[in-house]
């Protein structure tokens, strides 16, 4: 039904109006989904297409693309609420709550016994959490009827060609679909896990703020995964503060061009983390900084087993964040 739907809607649609490459893009399209194969070969085709042409498709495919997006959303989320329902609803909420407790616990501690106590309980706690409250699409749909299953792979492969759509006809500010099906499934699963949805809305807002000020994407996936962990613990999202960022950035590129790795800094007027953050016109109240990896997540696990780094992600006290990268160095900083 969902295939007719789509391709019979574009094919009526396409053919009185769109020229003939259009009709072959589309048909080819439904061959590969029929046919369960790679449509790279389909994409690398985007780009014999004059823009025009592409921008045709485009406006027709989304005649259809959103209603398809959420149906299987709306389908996904029936089957997740039927797996936090009853018996399991109470075996979760005992399990959170331990969790949480325990990751509390060794945060608690002195740098030292913490450790140790980081990988054996802390982490952990972390992945337990997050199989409760931010399961995975493929940890929901494990069980699920095999109709769902073909349904979300449908979706992705669509959302990809629609991507591809977007960068062959040069739209760079169009939202893209693959990663909001994942970004949606992801969140259907926190808030039914009982994740704060205030937190939520604070991570959403984050995405835009970002989004406008044109923050790197490294430094917005350090940011969202910091707030992930927060959520599941219990704790408050924290609001992206720009001007943090600059300052983070600002940090990272002073100690790979100045070859120190320390919070005091030689450049005059950045000494301290509280210059640096009034110097880029805001406040700081904490600071982690690492070396190693242009990857967000590798400065993230490095604060993440580092006792004092690790206390200063798991405050209490902190609302806004900012992170920055410059090459293999990344500042993480809190207000």
């Amino acid at each position: 039904m969902i295939r007719t739907l789509l391709f019979i809607s574009l094919s009526f649609q396409l053919a009185a109006a769109a020229p003939r490459a259009t009709d072959e893009i589309l048909s080819r399209l439904q061959t590969h989904i029929e046919t369960d194969t790679s449509i790279e070969t389909l994409i690398e085709s985007l780009d014999t297409l004059e823009g025009k042409e592409v921008e045709a498709i485009l406006k027709e495919y989304d005649n259809t693309w959103p209603k398809l997006r959420d149906k299987y959303l709306s389908d996904y989320e029936a089957e997740a609420k039927s797996q936090y329902s009853g018996a399991l609803k109470a075996d979760h909420s005992r399990m959170i709550s331990s969790y949480r407790s325990d990751f509390m616990r060794v945060r608690d501690m002195p740098e030292g016994p913490m450790k140790t106590e980081i990988p054996k309980v802390s982490q952990p706690a972390i992945d337990g959490l997050r199989k409760i409250l931010m399961p995975t699409p493929a940890e929901l749909l494990a069980t699920s009827k095999p109709s769902l299953k073909k349904m979300r792979k449908m979706v992705l492969v669509l959302a990809k060609f629609r991507d591809a759509l977007v960068e062959a006809a040069v739209l760079p500010d169009q939202e893209k679909a693959n990663a909001k099906v994942l970004q949606s499934e992801k969140e259907i699963a926190a808030t039914l896990g009982g994740i704060d949805r205030a937190g939520l809305r604070i991570m959403a807002k984050n995405d835009e703020i970002a989004a406008k000020r044109e923050i790197p994407s490294g430094e917005r996936e350090g940011i969202r995964e910091v707030n992930e962990w927060r959520l599941l613990l219990g704790l408050n999202a924290l609001t992206i503060d720009p001007k943090l960022c600059d300052a983070s950035r600002d940090h990272s590129e002073d100690m790979n061009k100045n070859n120190f790795f320390a919070h005091e800094s030689p450049i005059p007027g950045k000494t301290t983390p509280w210059d640096r953050a009034a110097k880029a016109g805001t406040k700081a109240r904490g600071e982690n900084i690492y070396m190693g990896s242009q990857k967000p997540e590798a400065a993230n696990r490095g604060w993440f087993y580092s006792p004092g780094h690790h206390k200063n992600m798991f405050k209490g006290g902190h609302s806004t964040i900012g992170v920055g990268q410059y090459e293999r160095h990344w500042t993480q900083m809190f207000g």
